[in-house]
């Protein structure tokens, strides 16, 4: 995956069933503003509204891995309990081994062979080695999360189940690939009712209506909200306004 991409403002409103790029290769406009490449998930897109990435699936977190790893080995594999992988489908997702004497390595993932047996054989990303070795015991243990930007889903109504992954300035079709945009000036629809969301002010995703941003106002219970940046006029209620996102 080449570095960030300069791109024409004409390039975000593109979108399509045939992968042209890399999910998650970063882009940049003139102005500044910054995109990611990214897959739908499983319902259909909306435009302005903010996206997260896929929820971790729990029988990717904490597995066994079935195979004694040594430095420089380009490849792992582990236990998936009942959730099994299709061909590639962690391809540029990230593994982390678990445990303290395994200094928590994190690998980017290139491909992985179809799950058999509940066991997925991963090829790390090119040039990217095992760095130290693992031995198989009950208690060495990695943990698997898809690439922040494929089949990602529109923010929660309430905490988010993942982070923050953007928002499309267009409809993205079930499993098509676009453009969300992480940073810079964006219109995202804005939460209904008080408090209001004032120029300047940060703001977060809403706790009542899904894909929607509100007042950063750290009442109790609220201040564990992702922050997605700041609004850049005093924002109509239940309406789209103008927000300058600081995803990244």
């Amino acid at each position: 995956m080449p570095g960030t991409l300069q791109i024409p403002y004409s390039t975000p409103y593109e979108t399509g069933l045939k992968q042209l790029h890399a999910v998650g290769q970063k882009a940049e406009t003139p102005d500044g503003s910054i995109f990611r490449y990214t897959q739908m998930g499983a319902t259909l897109g909306v435009a302005n509204k903010l996206y997260q990435s896929s929820i971790p699936i729990g029988d990717w977190i904490t597995q066994v891995h079935t195979v004694a790893i040594v430095v420089g080995d380009t490849e792992i594999s582990h236990k998936t309990a009942s959730t099994t992988f299709v061909a590639n489908e962690a391809a540029g997702g990230t593994l982390v081994l678990e445990e303290t004497l395994d200094l928590g390595h994190i690998y980017r993932v290139k491909s992985n062979i179809a799950t058999a047996g509940a066991e997925t054989i991963m090829q790390l990303e090119d040039g990217v080695t095992v760095q130290k070795e693992m031995d198989v015991a009950a208690n060495n243990v990695l943990t698997f999360i898809k690439n922040p930007w494929k089949d990602v889903i529109i923010s929660p109504a309430g905490i988010n189940s993942a982070p923050n992954a953007g928002i499309p300035r267009i409809i993205i079709a079930i499993a098509a690939f676009g453009w969300l945009q992480t940073r810079g000036p964006a219109s995202c629809l804005i939460d209904s009712g008080a408090p209001a969301v004032l120029l300047g002010n940060s703001i977060r995703g809403s706790e009542s209506i899904a894909g929607a941003v509100a007042l950063s106002d750290e009442v109790a219970g609220i201040n564990e909200y992702q922050i997605v940046g700041y609004a850049m006029e005093t924002a109509p209620d239940a309406d789209f306004g103008h927000i300058f996102l600081q995803i990244e």
